[in-house]
């Protein structure tokens, strides 16, 4: 079991685990153009936050120790 559990944790420290975080953060970029976002710490997600980075290109970014986090659902299509 043990052993199951390092695999699986070995696979995700590949690359691949970072590609595919990469992509959720560059939807959520994009999805925080039109729905409230912040900028929550990669440490205390519930009690630290600043304000959303806006790039030139109109996409959502948030300083070095910090993540997108959305703050408003999105509509049902």
């Amino acid at each position: 079991m043990r052993q199951a559990v390092f695999v699986g944790l070995i696979i995700c420290l590949l690359p691949g685990c970072a590609a595919e975080a990469e992509k959720e953060s560059a939807k959520l970029s994009l999805a925080c153009e039109t729905l409230k976002c912040d900028c929550a710490s990669d440490f205390m997600t519930l009690f630290d936050s600043e304000p959303v980075i806006w790039k030139p290109d109109g996409s959502a970014s948030c300083p070095e120790g910090y993540h997108l986090r959305r703050l408003q659902v999105a509509p049902k299509v």
